[in-house]
């Protein structure tokens, strides 16, 4: 049992409250019990009691045992000198301010429903993929979609985060973010890092100047991943490489490309090849003045889909890699890479943006564009469908991939909506 047990018996206040005193006799009434922080300081803001006739309002501080206040060096932090109440477990030592006044302690291990805590460590020791997938079925189907939903925007929120950050870096240029976003995105799992280096080294600034000439686009891109580096007797290679070697001079990137060993082709479907998606992403640089512009004007996800539907160069349509011919025709962009695309960039680059203008409007229209693409079908989602929850679109399968990773597997049953009920006392408090 840890002190996030705690904090959730605080919370809820599911501990028995009749004839409750602090541990140096004082009459104790519990009026609010705070809202809980997930920031630095004090674990419960706002909180409200009552001690003897005198009302106190201010923080609420949690630990397993009191002695924890000195271990954290709460006792030399101005930040905690507005604890009206410290919550324990146990109080193995009493504690005091930076002032010698002793702070009211609650302790906590003789007031708590044994069942309560054989239930929880039942929970989060559980050897099962999913702790609560033997109780799923009993949980309120409203419970459910809550949750789902508050893991989807804790999702978007954590990819917002890290675009705002990248925004940061690239000192508010949405442009070269979110062209950054697209060449990483276009790696999918497996040629990502590749992908989001090539975009490092070779800014979006340098591929606009030339996107009315695809031929220096494809060479700007190639060149950096580092697939020319000779001359050969395919005319379209040679025809690269001497681009490449011109326009690298001119914006001296050489030094910084990749080397062709740090792409992956093993057990790939060709059409996933690098070469092909470097293609790709070539084709749909050279079709836009403005990336970042184009994607804010287009409103739904149809739209967003013919965004996409782009045809790499004829060379291309031919050939999976430098100087080898397909044996068929290479397709552009398929639906699912598409989709794959919709959810991992364009989503979450809404929700970044509407955040940073304070607009709203923009975050919807992310969760509408989610809730319109269809589901993701993967491990994840089979292993919620094999117990009755089957997501219906793109909304659902971010939720639940959310919930799997960030609560299921950390066993955060506590902080989890549908763990949490199953986790009530047996009879009110």
């Amino acid at each position: 049992m840890g002190e996030s047990f705690l904090h959730y018996i605080w919370q809820f206040q599911y501990f028995q409250k009749a004839a409750l005193k602090t541990t140096a006799g004082e009459t104790l009434n519990i009026i609010k019990p705070g809202i809980l922080n997930s920031d630095a300081g004090p674990d419960f803001a706002q909180a409200k009691i009552k001690i003897d006739s005198i009302d106190r309002v201010g923080n609420a501080e949690i630990h397993m045992k009191a002695s924890e206040w000195y271990d954290h060096k709460h006792d030399r932090d101005s930040a905690y000198e507005n604890v009206v109440l410290h919550v324990v477990w146990e109080e193995n030592k009493p504690v005091y301010r930076m002032d010698g006044t002793r702070i009211p302690t609650l302790e906590l291990k003789d007031r708590i429903e044994p069942q309560l805590i054989k239930s929880y460590q039942k929970l989060i020791s559980s050897s099962l993929t999913i702790p609560c997938e033997r109780s799923f079925a009993d949980v309120d189907v409203l419970l459910k979609h809550a949750m789902i939903d508050s893991a989807l925007m804790r999702r978007l929120e954590a990819k917002s985060k890290l675009i705002l950050e990248r925004l940061d870096y690239n000192k508010g240029d949405w442009e070269e973010t979110t062209y950054q976003l697209l060449a990483e995105n276009f790696g999918f799992k497996v040629n990502k890092d590749p992908f989001a280096q090539v975009a490092k080294t070779l800014s979006y600034k340098i591929l606009q100047r030339h996107r009315r000439q695809p031929i220096q686009v494809e060479a700007l891109l190639f060149g950096q991943a580092g697939f020319l580096v000779a001359k050969t007797k395919d005319e379209y290679l040679t025809q690269l490489y001497n681009e490449y070697q011109f326009l690298a001079k001119k914006y001296e990137l050489i030094p910084e490309q990749l080397n062709v060993s740090q792409w992956k082709f093993l057990r790939l479907r060709p059409a996933n090849f690098p070469t092909i998606r470097l293609a790709q992403f070539a084709a749909l640089v050279s079709a836009h003045q403005s990336i970042f512009s184009a994607i804010i004007e287009l409103s739904n996800y149809k739209t967003l889909v013919n965004f996409f539907e782009i045809l790499q160069s004829a060379y291309w349509q031919n050939h999976y890699r430098f100087g080898k011919k397909a044996k068929s025709t290479v397709a552009g962009l398929g639906q699912v890479s598409i989709e794959n695309l919709i959810i991992n960039t364009i989503a979450p680059l809404l929700v970044a943006y509407g955040q940073s203008k304070d607009d709203d409007q923009l975050i919807d229209r992310a969760l509408n564009i989610l809730q319109a693409v269809p589901s993701e079908k993967n491990r994840i989602t089979r292993l919620w469908q094999a117990l009755g929850y089957t997501s219906k679109n793109a909304f659902d399968s971010q939720g639940l991939i959310e919930l799997y990773n960030n609560f299921c597997q950390k066993r955060a049953c506590l902080n989890c909506v549908i763990g949490s009920s199953l986790l009530k006392p047996n009879q009110p408090l």
